[in-house]
């Protein structure tokens, strides 16, 4: 899971799919650019992603 959010990082998981390996390098990225982060956590029941942000007032 360290490499998860890397780019052009895939796992062996499912190696049959196609893919570049840059859609959570670059979800990751976003929420970095507006002050938030992008988690992960996996148990054997379940792989759970994270996105917290920041709140900021209303401007008016």
């Amino acid at each position: 899971m360290g490499k998860l959010f890397e780019p052009f990082f895939r796992g062996n998981a499912h190696a049959s799919r196609r893919g570049l390996g840059l859609g959570l390098y670059i979800a990751s990225q976003i929420a970095t650019a507006h002050g938030g982060e992008l988690t992960v956590s996996s148990t054997e029941e379940e792989t759970r992603f994270t996105f917290r942000m920041p709140l900021r007032p209303a401007t008016s």
